[in-house]
């Protein structure tokens, strides 16, 4: 089988997976306060009513899963775990983070405007901020995977999983 071949990294390709590992760990507390800020405008009587709430929990659930996905393929990287799945996986799970924040901003927008409470709307503003930080990470997030995978393996990995999904 083609993905269960292991590669055996270079001390180089050591330290560019560290630097991608310490970079997914600065994206921790970014994560984790989205997601707090989601959970309390969810839950908040001036929002939870709005359409698209759930959709848009939804999208925030699935930035949280992708860096969750990435931080597990890198950890996993360092062992002798990684090979062409493993990659295939990390680049998927990276590949993702942002079709799902593009969704997020969409539809927080659609709730903004069916809010009119000042701490729903201080909310959304905070949220905004953080998708803000969230797209500052994930450039940072694509430039290390670039930097470890390459670039034009990235890009072909993403373009044959892209095709693989399209049914014909």
């Amino acid at each position: 089988m083609p993905n269960t071949r292991h590669l055996n990294l270079s001390e180089e390709d050591q330290h560019r997976l560290l630097e991608w590992w310490q970079t997914m760990e600065s994206a921790k507390p970014v994560v984790h306060r989205l997601i707090s800020l989601v959970s309390e405008l969810r839950l908040n009587p001036e929002s939870s009513h709005a359409d698209g709430m759930i959709l848009f929990y939804r999208a925030i659930s699935e930035i949280s899963y992708g860096y969750a996905g990435v931080r597990g393929g890198v950890r996993r990287a360092f062992t002798k775990e990684y090979g062409d799945a493993l990659k295939i996986n990390m680049v998927m799970c990276i590949s993702f983070i942002p079709k799902f924040s593009g969704d997020a901003k969409v539809l927080l927008e659609r709730i903004a405007k069916q809010v009119t409470g000042s701490s729903a709307l201080q909310l959304i503003q905070r949220i905004r901020e953080m998708l803000k930080e969230n797209d500052i990470i994930l450039n940072r997030l694509e430039k290390k995977a670039h930097t470890f995978i390459g670039k034009d393996t990235f890009q072909d990995i993403q373009v044959k999983m892209q095709k693989d999904m399209i049914m014909e």
